[in-house]
C-alpha cells in the first residue's frame, strides 16, 4: 500500500511538471533573450536566502494543492530534527494554474505569518489538502485560522490583500526566472536538485553531502 501510495505521488508530480511546461513553453521564445540574466538574479536571491548559520539552506518552489508537495512537505520536519540548526529551509509560493485553490492557500498562509502563526497554517493547509482541494477552500481556511487563534477578522483582510498577492506572486516569478517548471523543485545551497528522491533517506543522503 505505502509503495502503491509513493507511485501515485510521483506519477502526480510528473504530470503537474509535464503541464507547467507545456503552459511555458508557449512563452519561451518571446523569454529567450531576457532568461539568462533573470536567470542569475534569481539565483543570487535563492543564494541570499541562506542562512549564514546554518550549514545548508533548503529552498523549495512549491504549491500547497500538489499532491507531490504535500508528500515532501512530511520531509521538512523529518530533516529539521535530523539535522537542527545546521539546516536552514525556505519554502517559496510557485502556485500553478492548472490548481484553483493553490494561490489562496499561498496567501493565507503569508496572512497567518503576519499574526506569527506561518508554521501552523502552513502545516494545516497541506494536512487537510484533500478536503479543501474539493472545493470552498477560502472558508476552510478561515477555519483553520480560528483553531489556531488568529484575529480572524484581520485574516480575511489579509488574505484577500494585495500585499499578500505580491508575496506571493514575487516567489512565482523568482522560481519561473529559475526555469522552475515543476513543484515541489528543491534548490540546495543554491545548486538544484534534479530528480527528487522518493524516499526520506535519499533525500537526507544529499542533505548529507552538502554537510561536509
Amino acid at each position: 500500500m505505502k509503495k502503491n501510495l509513493i507511485t501515485l505521488l510521483l506519477l502526480s508530480a510528473c504530470l503537474v511538471g509535464t503541464a507547467c511546461q507545456n503552459q511555458s513553453q508557449t512563452q519561451s521564445n518571446s523569454q529567450t533573450a531576457q532568461s539568462t540574466n533573470t536567470s542569475a538574479q534569481a539565483l543570487s536571491q535563492v543564494q541570499q536566502d541562506r542562512n549564514i548559520d546554518a550549514k545548508v539552506t533548503l529552498v523549495k518552489y512549491s504549491d500547497y494543492q500538489c499532491p507531490a508537495c504535500k508528500y515532501f512537505h512530511n520531509y521538512e520536519h523529518q530533516l529539521k530534527e535530523d539535522f537542527g540548526d545546521d539546516i536552514n529551509i525556505v519554502v517559496k509560493h510557485f502556485p500553478l494554474s492548472i490548481h484553483p485553490y493553490a494561490h489562496v492557500a499561498a496567501r493565507s498562509v503569508e496572512a497567518a505569518r503576519k499574526q506569527g502563526k506561518y508554521q501552523e497554517m502552513h502545516d494545516m493547509i497541506f494536512e487537510g489538502q484533500e478536503q479543501w482541494s474539493q472545493g470552498n477552500a477560502e472558508s476552510i481556511f478561515i477555519g483553520y485560522a480560528q483553531a489556531i487563534g488568529l484575529n480572524v477578522e484581520q485574516f480575511q483582510q489579509d488574505m484577500n490583500s494585495a500585499d499578500m498577492n505580491r508575496i506571493v506572486m514575487a516567489d512565482r516569478r523568482e522560481g519561473r526566472d529559475l526555469q522552475v517548471s515543476s513543484t515541489p523543485t528543491f534548490f540546495i545551497n543554491g545548486d538544484e536538485i534534479e530528480n527528487n528522491p522518493p524516499t526520506y533517506e535519499g533525500f537526507k543522503a544529499i542533505v548529507d553531502r552538502y554537510m561536509n
